[in-house]
């Protein structure tokens, strides 16, 4: 099932929750079409939804919403209690994460070779699917396969006593690129020059064939020293150079992409390229910098996300760093967002962050945004030169080329030297000017000197 017959599935849901049996039946008729898989997943939501217990069913929790998801997108049962326990040299601390496939525990080398720590990924109990099986042994071939900076390393590797596969890792003790961003008040040249790192990774990634899928904040860690790491490869796919742009996507779509920052091509379950990953680069690099996601997304229900990522444009970020914008309820940030609070952590106040963004980066940010692939940066390489020239002050592949613009930028590059150029010029200017004054008052007294004479000379 594909993610748009999921939505309308949803929408249609919402629709007849509230209704009488009767008008119901009338608006299932009408809008099914005789599609039976689509009614009867619908009828399959309203049964569901007749046997919830009674806290699901109170209005505040917004019952329809809260049995989709229940359905459609069970959460993993209840991870054990593993910490303690040995896997291979290495004994479990403690937990420190949680996803869709299993769980991550921060670990110590116990066999006395020397001490360090790791991070442990480990399938959950209950989650052992051939498909989550399959993705969490991808996911591991595909670290093995990437020896990057700014990637997190593999170290090692095996099965626990129950089969469930696990693979150790290297601990990355930091916090989300925006987090660390706001709380060091990075400006806006130091977020970007922190962000190329992450470009960096994604273009190895994409060298060695590897599309992540996922790229967010949450996925990209900066270490106290700076150091940016890119995690969680769960959803990456490995390809052949000819089947780039031919992923399959599954069919629950929350499990392969996060919402906020997917492409509209994962959205509509379209082909997948090394675009896709631009494209959620664009939006990280839009909140890092603005403080803002590209899409005001009023309702966190998954056909109303979808809606305005494939119709909405984003706004242009000189612009949306001048608005108020109220959080979701439950989203884990500030519940809202205003142009002191976002300048204050950027460029001190809100005029002068607004001026750094308009022009090159408004442009080469709704570049990386837009949602017909083909018109995107070519290459995470390509997305992340451009912000290069701009750091350098020069023309940039986003903006319309022009001599005036051409101009701006070189004077930029060399503002002591123009300003010294212009200073010589206005000199010279100013001395030619003086003489030519001179010369003029020399003519005019020679002019009259000549008319005194041709008066005098009748009288002689």
């Amino acid at each position: 099932m594909t993610p748009e017959r999921l939505h309308q599935i949803r929408a249609l849901y919402e629709a007849v929750a509230e209704l009488e049996p009767s008008a119901r039946e009338a608006l299932l008729d009408r809008d099914c079409r005789g599609d039976a898989e689509i009614r009867g997943e619908v009828t399959r939501l309203l049964n569901a939804r007749e046997h919830l217990p009674e806290w699901l069913s109170a209005p505040l929790l917004g019952p329809a919403g809260r049995v989709f998801d229940l359905i459609m997108n069970p959460a993993p049962g209840p991870a054990p209690n593993m910490e303690g326990r040995q896997l291979g040299g290495y004994q479990i601390v403690r937990e420190i994460g949680r996803g869709g496939m299993g769980s991550v525990y921060l670990a110590q080398r116990i066999d006395g070779a020397y001490r360090k720590q790791v991070a442990i990924k480990l399938v959950s109990p209950g989650s052992n699917s051939g498909e989550i099986l399959e993705r969490f042994r991808r996911e591991r071939q595909i670290l093995a396969s990437l020896d990057h900076p700014n990637i997190a390393r593999l170290i090692d590797g095996g099965s626990t006593e129950e089969g469930l596969p696990y693979f150790v890792m290297e601990y990355v003790e930091g916090r989300p690129i925006h987090r660390w961003a706001d709380e060091h008040k990075l400006n806006v040249s130091q977020r970007l020059e922190l962000f190329r790192g992450v470009c960096d990774a994604v273009r190895y990634a994409h060298q060695h064939l590897v599309v992540h899928r996922d790229l967010k904040p949450g996925n990209i860690m900066v270490t106290a020293d700076g150091t940016v790491k890119l995690l969680d490869f769960g959803i990456a796919k490995v390809v052949e150079p000819e089947q780039m742009g031919d992923l399959a996507v599954t069919a629950t779509m929350t499990r392969v992409m996060t919402p906020e920052y997917a492409s509209p091509e994962q959205v509509r379950g379209d082909a997948i390229t090394t675009l896709t990953d631009v494209y959620s680069l664009g939006v990280v690099l839009y909140e890092l910098l603005t403080g803002h996601r590209p899409y005001h997304l009023r309702k966190a229900a998954m056909h109303e996300i979808a809606r305005v990522i494939l119709e909405e444009e984003p706004t242009r970020p000189s612009d949306v760093v001048a608005t108020t914008e109220q959080r979701r309820e439950g989203e884990h940030a500030p519940p809202s967002v205003t142009p002191e609070t976002v300048s204050e952590v950027r460029e001190g106040n809100p005029q002068r962050l607004r001026r750094r963004l308009k022009g090159d980066l408004d442009s080469i940010l709704l570049t990386a945004l837009r949602k017909e692939p083909s018109r995107r940066y070519s290459s995470v390489e390509s997305f992340s030169d451009d912000l290069r020239r701009h750091l350098e002050s020069r023309p940039v592949s986003a903006r319309e080329d022009s001599v005036w613009y051409r101009v701006s930028r070189f004077v930029r590059r060399h503002p002591v030297g123009v300003g010294a150029g212009a200073l010589i010029s206005l000199s010279v200017a100013a001395g030619l000017l003086t003489v030519l004054w001179e010369m003029r008052i020399a003519l005019e007294a020679r002019q009259q000197r000549l008319s005194g004479r041709a008066i005098l000379a009748p009288q002689l």
